[in-house]
């Protein structure tokens, strides 16, 4: 085949596979989702990064992760991005759920898109949380703490939650609820979530 039916091809692939028109009224404001998205994707190359590494076993976590970011080449810079990026992630994914209230893209047909939305921002602070817990430093015990003691103020079956929680709890089901199971929900929802947008379109402004 020639260059010229090659480069035809290629054309006729892109317009045939090219998306719906952004609306004119999408501003910055609009974009925080996106942004969001991008800032999910480092957060899985950084975190695959240092799956390698890691050790999650209470004697070794700190050490492996010093390990990482003291000997191994660029191991500072993703560990560095894993942390402070997952800070800025909740803050942009719970901006565009701001937006999205503000501007009342959460009602009919977009019931669904704004659940999904408010799901991933549980799993998003879920994944925070159990991050933090993994060094398993003197933070990560008083957060831990923290966290347990408010789960047991609860009104509605709180000291119930937290005892379950201190029976099962290792560094190990936090490890593999924060590299699988958090990260399997959050990428379903997004599946949803994207659907939703790409049947209902981009909600117009007030």
């Amino acid at each position: 085949m020639s260059a010229p039916k090659v480069a035809e091809w290629v054309r006729k692939q892109i317009r045939l596979k090219k998306g719906q028109a952004v609306p004119s009224h999408v501003n910055f404001f609009y974009c925080f989702g996106g942004i969001s998205l991008f800032l999910i994707l480092t957060q899985l190359i950084s975190g695959v990064f240092m799956l390698f590494f890691y050790t999650p076993e209470p004697t070794q976590a700190l050490q492996s992760i010093a390990h990482l970011s003291n000997e191994v080449p660029l191991g500072w810079l993703f560990r560095n991005m894993h942390r402070w990026i997952s800070a800025l992630l909740l803050a942009t994914v719970f901006s565009h759920m701001v937006i999205v209230f503000y501007l009342k893209a959460y009602q009919s047909p977009r019931q669904f898109t704004w659940l999904t939305g408010v799901s991933q921002l549980l799993m998003v602070f879920l994944m925070l949380v159990t991050g933090v817990i993994l060094p398993w430093d003197w933070r990560s015990y008083w957060s831990f703490a923290i966290w347990m003691d408010y789960i047991g103020t609860w009104t509605v079956g709180g000291e119930s939650i937290k005892a379950i929680i201190l029976d099962t709890f290792t560094l190990d089901a936090a490890y593999y609820i924060h590299i699988l199971l958090i990260p399997l929900v959050l990428a379903t929802l997004l599946f949803f979530h994207f659907k939703m947008i790409r049947r209902f379109g981009i909600s117009e402004p007030l």
